[in-house]
């Protein structure tokens, strides 16, 4: 058995490539039973979030696992494969357990130590289950990647402080308007980055928050939890045009926000947006509107660098917990390896 994984990442990739190559929910289930359908990834877990596209698969051989992902990737998406491949990395065996541990730990993600992406990798672990694609190797190296992943959170102070993606937000815009007094802030989306970006602006002594969904249940639920106002869907350009500042993060696959829209709603005022979505929510072309200042999740660099910063020696203490649980995982494989072949 091989182990390999295939992937772009916030490093490697432009963020339209990310979005071309992104897994909905639905996404994700077709992409199961295409699967399913051409015989090939038997043994395979597709992660996808708003900063990587990563397949993981235990294959007979690794060339093999990695030449079906690579025509997977370009059969399902019809991307020709030369558009693709400059922007993918590749592991094999012992690399690909590093370096799948290293992701579920919070050490390759874009803000150092953040721990959303644990519950992601256990997310599209137990999909991949449910969906029968996983084997008693695969299962073996994400229940062991799982476990490693919470001896760092655990053992090191790798996840504490401010490290998740709507934290950094909200002390992106503070450093952009000074701060969040007699400003009226719009939420677009539901999710769990807007539920982050909540909790950290009700430190900030916001003024009105008003919160919007397509499902209009759901805000109003959230909206009562922090004492904010929820707004149906179809009256967005209304609160658009009230708005001092707006943070969306929907899980649309199409632009929620177009320019016509930012136009007609928003006349001589300034508007700030922060677009956390991937897909992103809001069409890039709004930057040309001179009142208009658009940011998206990779504009957020200052913010995340003296994060990393301020992290070096915990990532270090991490690098080695992980080190240690990989060779460990590498000598049950092997010897598991063995047994095998004896028994056949």
């Amino acid at each position: 058995m091989s182990f390999v994984v295939v992937g772009t990442n916030h490093r490697y990739s432009h963020i339209e490539l990310r979005e071309e190559i992104s897994f909905s929910k639905r996404g994700l289930q077709d992409a199961f039973n295409f699967l399913r359908e051409t015989g090939v990834l038997k043994s395979s877990v597709i992660l996808s979030t708003c900063n990587r596209v990563e397949i993981y698969a235990s294959t007979g051989t690794a060339e093999s696992g990695i030449h079906q992902i690579k025509d997977f990737l370009s059969r399902f998406y019809e991307i020709n494969g030369k558009d693709l491949w400059p922007y993918l990395y590749i592991y094999r065996d012992e690399d690909a357990l590093r370096h799948l541990f290293r992701v579920a730990s919070g050490l390759d993600s874009l803000i150092l130590g953040e721990s959303q992406i644990l519950g992601q990798v256990n997310s599209a672990f137990h999909e991949s289950g449910k969906n029968g694609f996983v084997d008693p190797s695969l299962g073996e190296i994400f229940n062991s990647a799982i476990s490693s992943a919470g001896k760092v959170h655990l053992q090191t102070s790798i996840s504490e402080g401010k490290v998740s993606i709507g934290s950094v937000a909200v002390d992106f815009i503070k450093e952009r308007i000074g701060s969040f007094l007699s400003k009226n802030i719009l939420i677009i989306g539901v999710g769990k980055v807007t539920e982050l970006v909540l909790k950290y602006l009700e430190k900030e002594g916001k003024n009105v928050v008003f919160i919007s969904n397509r499902t209009f249940e759901r805000a109003q639920s959230l909206a009562r939890q922090i004492g904010a106002k929820a707004v149906k869907f179809d009256n967005l350009k209304e609160y658009l045009s009230k708005a001092d500042v707006v943070i969306t993060a929907t899980k649309s696959p199409h632009f929620i926000i177009n320019k016509q829209i930012i136009e007609e709603a928003v006349s001589q005022k300034r508007l700030l947006i922060v677009d956390l979505a991937l897909p992103r929510d809001v069409d890039p072309r709004i930057k040309e509107i001179d009142r208009i200042e658009l940011f998206d999740i990779e504009d957020l660099t200052k913010v995340i660098q003296r994060n990393r910063d301020k992290k070096k020696h915990e990532a270090l203490k991490a690098e080695q917990i992980i080190e240690d649980e990989v060779q460990r995982l590498c000598q049950e494989l092997s010897g598991l390896g063995q047994e095998r072949a004896l028994l056949r």
